[in-house]
């Protein structure tokens, strides 16, 4: 983390805490920073897990940013300021106690890489209302060539208030290994440092998998080299796929990092109701053997979007592509009960 997310000062192991993945540390977050029926604001579209990471042991509610509204009139709609007070002052007049505001940054499944300028700003409105901010990083190595940089939260050389901003990282995203559960929060907080000793010991991490991660995370100059090579593959990947969306009529999100394409299918499925996108993704997945995760799942307000993962292999990627595509001519001419992709 010292190396890489670029802190103000090199990382305290003693701030740290690991446990057995980003999951964990979210989980473990929300059941020593906040009660049962209180909220944490976060800015929606979101990775749909996030909201059960939250709710399913610690009983706590995700209060919606609504980044893309249900009428909404942005041509590229993003995350301000207006926006975060908007949802707390909406939260406050329904009497809900908020107790923070999380942000995964860079973002899923939009892709946006947040300014300093804009978490600055967040930063200080959370320490004017006496709330906790959690950042999830687990995407900060995984960014474009060419976009905005990644600027952690741990790379301002003062914080409104250090002690009540907590960042997540993990390695399953930058490194490829999801398999290696291996999660970390770091805080300077010390009455939560104290929460978080005594109950990291139920998501120890075991230590083969320590052992594992130990040994590649050692040799520095081989994750320069490998993350170096993987930023731009990734960045080959989006702009390949976003081009060939472009190339079926389809809208895609300039995206500045993340494993997704955010894609507008509303000329497609319509954007009148969340029924019409159910209907497209269950054609999908039944006709043409895709997942592609629908808005809905994700807390979209507005009907029509869908997030595309194009992480996969290659060949996978280009077959899915190559799928989706005589899937749209198909659905396009309301053939939905002859259409088999396989058989074409």
């Amino acid at each position: 983390m010292t190396e890489f997310l670029e802190p103000h000062e090199s990382i305290d192991p003693e701030n740290l805490f690991c446990m057995v993945g980003a999951t964990a540390s979210i989980d473990l977050l929300a059941h020593c920073l906040a009660d049962p029926g209180d909220v944490i604001l976060a800015p929606t579209p979101i990775y749909g897990r996030i909201y059960t990471d939250f709710k399913q042991r610690a009983e706590v509610n995700l209060w919606p940013i609504p980044i893309i509204t249900k009428s909404n009139t942005e041509s590229y709609p993003v995350l301000t300021i207006e926006k975060v007070r908007k949802a707390y002052d909406d939260a406050i007049s329904k009497e809900r106690t908020v107790k923070g505001l999380f942000l995964i940054n860079p973002s899923n499944p939009l892709g946006d890489v947040y300014s300093p300028d804009l978490l600055l700003e967040i930063f200080s409105f959370c320490d004017e209302h006496d709330l906790h901010v959690i950042i999830d990083e687990v995407y900060a190595l995984s960014t474009f060539s060419g976009g905005p940089q990644f600027h952690s939260a741990l790379k301002f050389p003062a914080l409104p208030n250090k002690n009540k901003v907590h960042v997540i990282y993990g390695i399953s995203k930058d490194f490829g290994v999801a398999g290696l559960r291996i999660g970390a929060i770091h805080t300077q907080n010390k009455t939560l440092q104290n929460c978080l000793k005594q109950l990291s010991f139920f998501q120890n991490i075991p230590f083969p998998v320590m052992d594992i991660a130990a040994r590649f995370l050692d040799d520095l100059e081989w994750c320069k080299s490998y993350l170096a090579i993987n930023k731009k593959r990734l960045t080959e990947k989006f702009k390949f796929c976003v081009d060939y969306m472009k190339d079926m009529g389809l809208n895609v999100r300039e995206s500045a990092g993340g494993f997704f394409l955010w894609v507008d299918f509303r000329p497609i499925c319509g954007s009148d109701s969340f029924e019409q996108e159910k209907d497209f993704f269950l054609y999908l997945i039944e006709k043409a053997h895709l997942y592609i995760v629908p808005g809905k799942e994700l807390f979209c307000e507005q009907p029509g979007w869908f997030r595309l993962t194009f992480t996969s292999s290659p060949d996978h990627v280009e077959e899915g592509l190559k799928r989706l595509e005589k899937a749209i001519m198909r659905y396009k001419e309301k053939d939905v009960n002859t259409f088999n992709v396989l058989k074409d």
